[in-house]
């Protein structure tokens, strides 16, 4: 009898050692999910930190852009060219966004660099009162209105009222709220 009792003893062992293992494999699979959920937390919010830069420094890029174009429409500066590569950061800054932006961000941007890069492109030196620099500075403010409009609502930075301009833009007609007639009168201070 000491064989069978080896026997039941192996076979125990083995049994047990098979239960142990599955355990344990179930528990490092756990183990080795949780980290992937963890590093993919943590690679979205680099990626999110790397869009939010990219994002900034475009839209600091692209108004030194439209600033240019502007100082030279209006014969700000007393070179009657604009300077060999004045466009090149802001190229620079968009090529990185659109690595990190999603597509309307990035349709957005490069309509807002085209517009401010050809308002200075083509714009007369000293002469802003020509049709030409009033229309391409519209279009700049139109493209760069809803490249920053895009852009907030990409960051999930959200909006309070959405009447309201976003910062640094005025809308050239309020809209009103309906008001009680009554409401609008203020009795006289005494």
């Amino acid at each position: 009898m000491p064989d069978a009792a080896l026997a039941a003893w192996i076979t125990g062992s083995l049994i047990t050692q098979r239960a142990s293992d599955r355990r344990e494999t179930v528990a490092w699979e756990r183990e080795r999910e949780r980290e992937r959920g963890l590093w993919a937390r943590e690679d979205e919010a680099r990626t999110f930190e790397h869009r939010r830069q990219a994002y900034v420094e475009f839209y600091g890029a692209v108004k030194a852009l439209a600033r240019e174009a502007y100082n030279h429409g209006y014969g700000f500066r007393e070179e009657t060219e604009l300077r060999e590569g004045w466009q090149a950061e802001a190229s620079a800054k968009l090529a990185q966004l659109q690595f990190y932006a999603d597509r309307p961000v990035a349709a957005a941007a490069s309509a807002a660099y085209g517009a401010a890069w050809s308002w200075g492109h083509f714009g007369e030196y000293d002469a802003p009162d020509t049709q030409d620099f009033y229309e391409r500075e519209q279009k700049y403010d139109a493209a760069e209105l809803e490249m920053l409009l895009l852009m907030r609502q990409s960051l999930s930075i959200p909006d309070t009222d959405e009447a309201l301009p976003p910062p640094g833009y005025t809308y050239e007609e309020v809209p009103h709220a309906e008001e009680d007639p009554a409401e609008g009168e203020h009795p006289e201070s005494i």
